[in-house]
């Protein structure tokens, strides 16, 4: 009875003699990578703040839709203890983004290395409330665990949220942009006809290159204009800006803006008018002007004279040696904002001759 009574002191007293600590929960690391998506290829951005975020953005304009997917992948990294399974859930999306349709949940055990799941987007044609006036619309998706086995595993908690966001902007039926050259003329495809469809890159340049120095020297044509116009139908004189994002380009000249409001006799894009353009209303060469009023009816034009960026650097490797492998890109992105919101990308091709 002593002997009974000593060892339930001895246990009161000092429980470490009697029982051993509970051993840590097991741990399992998780590595999350959204990726590019898949058909359209939209790249996700990843600011510093908020942390762990990703964000897909897209544009388009009153009426279309857009069927897109993006692929999510989940690999293991390390794990600690003995655990069995969990499941990796995707929230539905939240907010207003429309046509998303989460994957099913990913199971994850001790034989688990990597798997990819896909969020699907087709949202159906897109449609502004005013056709005159850009709406925005977002969605944001989280990622959590559930169905955990043992309930009390660590999985980490860094899965990202995702956020969708797409822009829709009114129909470009007023708005136009084109390549020439610098006399005004439209650039040509391959089979020499002018290219007159508004927004395209059908256009193409010839790069000739020092062969011994493996230096881009000159092009053909050897400068370049993106001309964009826009014709004012809101029925009332706006006050506009516009600027000039370019890829393969740089500014050719102090004065590379010009701009140019027509009477509604405008019969199009000619080289004469062209001319007219250059002589208007200068801009610089930071690729923007502002402060542009143009009456209710008339139409704007504003261009940007601009020369292959390639010019002096290295060949680069890959490059296309035919007119119909082209693939040295030259693209110029103009925006008019204030009253309205029009944006228009034109471009041409470029290959070795």
């Amino acid at each position: 009875m002593k002997n009974k009574l000593l060892l339930l002191a001895l246990a009161l007293v000092f429980p470490s003699l009697t029982a051993a600590p509970p051993p840590p929960p097991p741990t399992v690391s998780i590595t999350t990578t959204p990726g590019v998506t898949v058909p359209l290829g939209i790249i996700p951005t990843q600011p510093a703040s908020p942390a762990n975020t990703f964000f897909y953005d897209y544009t388009v304009t009153d009426g279309q839709s857009i069927t897109d997917a993006i692929p999510v992948t989940f690999c293991y990294s390390s794990s600690t203890g003995t655990w069995a399974s969990f499941n990796i859930h995707f929230n539905n999306p939240a907010g207003s983004f429309p046509g998303v349709t989460v994957p099913g949940d990913t199971l994850v055990t001790p034989g688990f290395t990597c798997a990819t799941t896909y969020i699907h987007i087709d949202t159906g044609t897109l449609t502004l409330i005013d056709p005159a006036v850009p709406q925005e619309f977002a969605s944001n998706i989280n990622i959590q665990t559930k169905d955990k086995d043992p309930n009390n595993i660590n999985v980490n908690n860094n899965f990202p949220t995702i956020h969708l966001r797409v822009r829709v902007t009114p129909a470009e039926h007023d708005t136009a942009c084109f390549m020439t050259d610098s006399e005004g003329n439209l650039l040509t495809d391959c089979s020499g006809a002018p290219v007159t469809q508004s927004c395209s890159n059908a256009g193409r340049f010839a790069i000739t290159v020092n062969s011994k120095k493996n230096i881009e020297v000159s092009t053909n044509p050897g400068q370049f204009y993106y001309n964009i116009l826009w014709t004012n139908r809101t029925g009332a004189p706006q006050v506009v800006n516009v600027s000039f994002a370019g890829t393969g380009v740089d500014p050719k000249g102090a004065n590379a803006i010009h701009a140019y409001a027509f009477p509604p006799s405008f019969s199009g894009v000619t080289p004469a008018d062209f001319q007219i353009v250059n002589e208007g209303i200068p801009g610089g060469s930071d690729g923007l002007i502002t402060g542009i009023t143009v009456p209710a009816g008339w139409t704007l034009w504003a261009n940007d004279h601009v020369e292959w960026a390639g010019i002096g650097n290295p060949v680069p490797a890959g490059i296309a040696t035919t007119c119909d492998t082209a693939n040295q890109v030259l693209s110029v992105t103009g925006t008019i904002s204030g009253a309205v919101d029009r944006t228009c990308t034109a471009g041409a091709l470029g290959y070795k001759k």
